[in-house]
């Protein structure tokens, strides 16, 4: 009992709002334009490779993102948090790795990866905001129910395993993350 009550402090959560609203915000902002722009512009052609929509440049983003939440880990005080941040960080670089390294294949032979990652994330923001009873917890929880569905969509085939849906996925991934960081930065705003 005493694990469970440790990891629901909030009193490591220090944390300057304003760096975490912007920081939030950037990814909330990215992840939308690249939403839309895997709709608008499904045919684009991103680092030399055709055919892949903006995959290349989602497994980037998704990869710095791993990288930065690896450095929070290294950097955090408590235990808890460098749990939470280096099961995420890692999880994010390795499938970013192997997003970014296979763009000289097919789309559709990463399908399966980009749906367990979807899966997976979403199923790890929605257990992590209920055991540790994160403030705002509906909306992480909403989250990460949107990266299951889609995470499932995508396992299915449905409606398509075009690159530019696969893409539109993981675009949608980052920014219900980017919301759900905001949704947080706004509450630690509100405890300040």
């Amino acid at each position: 009992m005493g694990l469970f009550n440790r990891m629901q402090r909030f009193d490591g959560f220090e944390l300057d709002w304003k760096r975490l609203i912007i920081l939030s915000t950037c990814v909330l902002l990215i992840g939308l334009s690249l939403t839309i722009t895997s709709i608008i512009r499904p045919d684009i052609k991103i680092l030399g490779a055709t055919g892949f929509s903006l995959l290349p440049l989602s497994g980037i983003l998704i990869l710095s993102l791993g990288l930065l939440e690896c450095l929070d880990a290294f950097l955090a005080k408590e235990q808890r948090e460098v749990l939470q941040n280096l099961q995420v960080g890692v999880l994010d670089t390795v499938v970013g790795i192997f997003i970014v390294t296979s763009v000289s294949g097919h789309a559709q032979d990463i399908s399966i990866l980009i749906a367990a990652f979807l899966i997976v994330r979403g199923t790890v923001r929605i257990t992590l905001a209920k055991a540790m009873k994160l403030p705002r917890t509906l909306e992480t929880v909403l989250c990460g129910l949107v990266s299951v569905i889609l995470g499932v969509c995508v396992w299915l085939s449905w409606p398509t395993t075009d690159s530019w849906f696969l893409s539109f996925c993981l675009n949608a991934e980052i920014a219900a993350r980017g919301w759900a960081m905001t949704s947080f930065a706004l509450w630690i705003k509100n405890q300040n």
